[in-house]
């Protein structure tokens, strides 16, 4: 593994993205848990999530029961079952009602759904089950676009990345066979603006989190 691809290594604790996951949370560690009670479990619901970002970043809590929802449920033994549950769901069709969970939580998930009314769908189910969230994306202005690890591959149009899909192997983005595959490929991700991201969530506050002075990621709380 190159030492460029170890510092964006998401299974790497003491990679750089990691570090900067951590510093993010820490932040708000201290709202999350007054709202923690002795007497009663606190459940998280995090969409698009799993153990290893909850291990990475150094989370612990008792109280806590993590609900890591996906496409695909995975399965959790040992000790890991006191604290974690998987379950498979969607996003834009989530499978519970007001009140089932204490908060609900989701890390660079929303740029993968697909189109700007699947995003507002998912921002309205976020919503929906909760008056406390905490919703993550990359930042579209940061130069190095994370999914592909090329520089400023978020403004090639997807007619030309669908090209550039199907001749090479993109990191996140898998090889497609054809060029309506490799297009869909590109068109399921889709980067945000901060303005972008403030519409879906007006009564939030937005995060900035930066890097040399450029807006890396940002986070919509309401805690």
């Amino acid at each position: 593994m190159s030492i460029f691809k170890f510092l964006v290594n998401h299974d790497k604790k003491n990679s750089l993205v990691n570090s900067f996951r951590r510093k993010r949370f820490e932040l708000l560690k201290t709202r999350i848990e007054k709202h923690i009670r002795s007497d009663s479990l606190f459940k998280i619901l995090d969409i698009g999530g799993d153990i290893g970002y909850w291990k990475n970043i150094g989370w612990q809590n008792s109280q806590c029961r993590i609900c890591l929802l996906n496409l695909y449920a995975a399965e959790i033994s040992g000790e890991d079952s006191k604290s974690f549950e998987s379950v498979q769901g969607s996003a834009l069709n989530l499978p519970y009602q007001r009140g089932d969970f204490d908060l609900v939580f989701s890390n660079s998930v929303i740029e993968h759904v697909g189109s700007l009314e699947n995003q507002l769908q998912f921002a309205n189910e976020v919503k929906r089950l909760s008056d406390r969230y905490i919703v993550q994306t990359p930042s579209f202005w940061f130069p190095l676009e994370p999914h592909s690890l090329i520089p400023f591959f978020q403004f090639i149009p997807h007619s030309i990345r669908a090209y550039l899909i199907m001749w090479f192997d993109i990191n996140y983005f898998p090889k497609a066979s054809s060029y309506q595959e490799a297009l869909q490929v590109s068109r399921s991700t889709l980067m945000l603006t901060k303005k972008e991201f403030r519409n879906l969530f007006p009564e939030a506050e937005i995060q900035v989190e930066r890097l040399l002075g450029i807006p890396k990621s940002y986070t919509a709380i309401k805690l």
